[in-house]
């Protein structure tokens, strides 16, 4: 075997928490042709590692042989005959390391990996009323209907170290959830969103088989208590699976919505088209309690379809060809495969009462609540699942708008510039590969002024920027505190006409703020926030006072909205009436950002959006959660849209108050909306088809946007937006948007992943980009139609 294929990859690092002894078996449903019971590995050994990547972990499930076993073999259930450790070779036998969007794999026959994401479903059991066999248990992502692992705990293991061992891993979620540390949470009541708890099972509903050397058992799970599995068969496979296809069957659950009225569609990435699959086809919209549903497709080929509604279907609504279009996810042949399917509705009504009911489908899913139970966030939801008509949007943009027409003559530039100062940039790289190689790029800090600067571990490197290029001038190696302490700045804020630095490392010290002085290349200050609040994240007191020599920023605890006062004596935090912690705990606070006058946008962890107009009051407008976390966030300069980034999409919001509202007119920094009037969020996502393509060719099942900004300048007006994910970067065009154009974006494809990315400021057409080796400008007018990036 290659030993060196299984190691590429994101790496196991730090084993966190382990259980010495236990059996590892696979339980499948009662229906299941497969049987009902697997034991795997008789002795293993459980281990939850951390990763490279941060904030996420894994659980190692490892066989454990006695002496001389390994040697002569062994009595797990694998034979010599299913092992071929070339063939293992071929497909690159580094399966037993495993990114956050992967699903699992088994590494070989000694070892199974699984990734500790929410999608696995981790729950104990308790196998017996005493609490003396004790299991976790998690679901068979790639199995059928109902399949799952089980690690039975071993008797010798003290039930205090499999207590904290299931802590562990609710821990090892709360971070790969939220991308924070979980170091803090004592209380396992804020841990309670990740603790699943399905009807629990009792050690007299399972029966042991006859060979009880080997602890094979029955599951008696009831059929209602069974978990979904996604079952994907394309036509190709019909032939090779028609017996598995003959026994699949519908989720039992309630049937909300069916149809026979419409033509299932696949998209085929070679040809840029949807190809009609079926013009025979079953749909059911299933309620399969405890707020989860799914989408049972039934062709009279044989072809099936069965997917959990969820936020990775990347739901899509044209009325204009009477279709929806979604995204579906499957693991075959140890990848993850995205479907892009279209549903082709014979009648406009039919489209219109399945979104009806799909949209209630995805609120609950979402939201873990019934539909109907507030108003105004209901309406919310539903207009940003929808489609808008043109005439919605005739009055909010005039053309003058257009981003095509307002570019600068001076920004204009030959073909074929594009890249052209990659070899300066590049020089930053060279010199930081000789310090560390197992650095990356990761954080970008675009000047007022001519400067552009980017972390790298602890080093930052220092660019100026011209008309065409980034030009490499120096790095600032071996960051420091006061003390001498090397730490890598996680985020970092210009300050006072660009002359400083505010860095930040939550881990090292989430209380503390540093100053570092750019002409001296070192830090000179520290300034201690609080003795008690930590500091989740900061901004400029208002947009453009970076260009000024203002020294108070605005800075956001997860329950709290303050100012930073460098000047003050002792601690930096202005405690006076402008402090307003909010009594509601958990508010989870996390990203912020300022208008022109110093009016304030915060997002928060669980997706809601606050505007206020100054410190120390409540928030003017409250905008209720879709169901994702806001990673970060941007504002126009006079605070007519928001730009608030989630993980798979980007939201876009218009803040001035509709006519037929009591403050209509008015901004809603400024003024309150109508409960039942808040304004529509445009969601801006690719095209489920596109975002299908990277996935596949990244082996991923979701996107991640890079936090996503406007183009800004004290005399330019906003009219593109720039993100990125993978190795993508795409603007979209402001008024492309508004207009409700089908595809109002254009990309570029990198061979490296993009790790932040910015307008040059002043400029709505250069870009500067930062990817995990390299830095860049680039032209946004290099960008390409996307029909001619996501083709094979």
């Amino acid at each position: 075997m290659n030993f060196i294929k299984k190691f590429i990859g994101t790496a196991s690092t730090d084993e966190v928490a382990s259980i010495p002894s236990g059996k590892l078996f696979l339980t499948r449903s009662k229906q299941s042709p497969k049987g009902e019971i697997e034991c795997l590995y008789n002795d293993a050994y459980a281990a939850i590692k951390q990763t490279t990547t941060p904030f996420f972990y894994q659980l190692c499930i490892t066989k454990v042989y006695q002496e001389g076993e390994r040697q002569f073999g062994h009595d797990s259930n694998y034979s010599d005959d299913d092992y071929d450790e070339d063939e293992d070779d071929e497909i690159g036998a580094n399966s037993s390391i495993v990114s956050p969007n992967a699903k699992y794999d088994s590494a070989s026959k000694d070892e199974w990996v699984f990734p500790i994401t929410e999608d696995l479903r981790y729950f104990r059991k308790d196998l017996a009323s005493d609490g003396s066999s004790r299991a976790i248990a998690w679901k068979d992502l790639n199995g059928d209907l109902g399949d799952k692992f089980e690690f039975i705990v071993g008797d010798d293991v003290r039930n205090s170290d499999f207590e904290s061992f299931m802590t562990t891993i609710y821990k090892c979620l709360y971070e790969e959830k939220y991308h924070e540390s979980s170091i803090k949470i004592n209380d396992l009541s804020l841990l309670k969103e990740f603790i699943y708890k399905p009807e629990l099972l009792n050690f007299e509903d399972f029966e042991y088989e006859s060979d009880h050397s080997h602890g094979d058992f029955k599951d008696a799970t009831s059929p209602r208590n069974e978990e979904e599995q996604s079952l994907f068969v394309d036509n190709e496979d019909i032939n090779s699976s028609a017996s598995e296809n003959e026994k699949q069957t519908a989720p039992k659950g309630d049937v909300v919505y069916s149809t026979k009225k419409f033509a299932l569609h696949l998209y085929d990435s070679a040809t840029g088209t949807f190809v009609i699959k079926s013009s025979s086809v079953e749909l059911e919209l299933i309620d399969l309690s405890e707020w989860e549903h799914t989408l049972y497709i039934r062709s009279s080929e044989g072809l099936v379809v069965n997917a959990t509604v969820s936020k990775n279907m990347n739901p899509t609504f044209n009325y204009e060809h009477q279709s929806f279009i979604f995204n579906h996810y499957t693991f075959k042949e140890n990848e993850i495969v995205a479907n892009s399917w279209l549903l082709k509705f014979l009648e406009f009504n039919g489209l219109v009462q399945f979104q009806n009911k799909f949209v209630v489908a995805m609120y609950e899913t979402l939201n873990k609540k019934k539909f109907g139970a507030d108003k105004g966030e209901d309406e919310y939801f539903v207009d940003a699942f929808s489609n808008l008509g043109l005439d919605d949007t005739a009055s909010e943009v005039d053309d003058d708008d257009d981003d095509e027409k307002e570019e600068d003559e001076e920004e204009k530039e030959d073909e074929g510039q594009d890249g052209s100062n990659k070899l300066s940039a590049r020089e930053f790289n060279k010199e930081l590969q000789n310090f560390s190689k197992k650095d990356k790029n990761t954080y970008l800090s675009v000047g007022y002024k001519d400067r552009a600067y980017v972390a790298r571990g602890d080093k930052i490197g220092v660019f100026s920027q011209d008309d065409k290029a980034l030009n490499f001038q120096t790095t600032i190696n071996n960051v420091t505190d006061l003390k001498g302490h090397n730490f890598n700045p996680e985020k970092m804020l210009l300050h006072q006409e660009d002359q400083f630095l505010i860095l930040s490392n939550p881990d090292i010290n989430d209380k503390v703020l540093y100053k570092m002085d750019l002409n001296r290349g070192k830090v000179v200050e520290e300034w201690k926030i609080s003795d008690n609040v930590p500091i989740k994240s900061y901004a400029p007191s208002s947009k453009f006072a970076q260009l000024t020599n203002q020294q108070t920023l605005t800075g956001i605890s997860s329950n709290g909205l303050f100012e930073i006062d460098p000047r003050l004596s002792g601690t930096k935090l202005v405690n006076d009436q402008t402090y307003k912690q909010y009594k509601t705990s958990n508010n989870k606070f996390q990203a912020l950002a300022t208008t022109e006058s110093g009016h304030i946008a915060l997002g928060s962890g669980k997706g809601d959006i606050r505007l206020f107009d100054r410190l120390g009051v409540n928030a003017k407008t409250a905008l209720p959660t879709l169901g994702d976390p806001i990673v970060g966030i941007d504002v126009s300069k006079d605070g007519r849209w928001i730009l608030a980034t989630c993980k798979t999409y980007i939201l876009l919001i218009d803040t001035m108050i509709s006519s037929g509202q009591k403050n209509a007119g008015k901004s809603g920094f400024t003024a309150y909306f109508d409960k039942d009037k808040k304004p529509t969020p445009r969601r801006l996502r690719l095209l489920p088809e596109h975002e299908a393509f990277i996935n596949n060719a990244n082996h991923k099942k979701e996107l991640q946007f890079t936090r996503a900004y406007f183009n800004t300048g004290l005399d330019k007006k906003e009219t593109a937006i720039v993100s990125s994910t993978d190795n993508y970067i795409i603007t979209w065009s402001l008024s492309k948007v508004l207009k409700n154009d089908p595809t109002p974006y254009v990309v570029k494809r990198y061979k490296q992943n993009v790790v932040a990315d910015n307008f040059k400021y002043g400029s709505n057409n250069q870009l500067i980009t930062a990817l995990q080796d390299d830095v860049s400008m680039v032209s946004r007018r290099s960008l390409v139609n996307p029909k001619d990036v996501f083709q094979q």
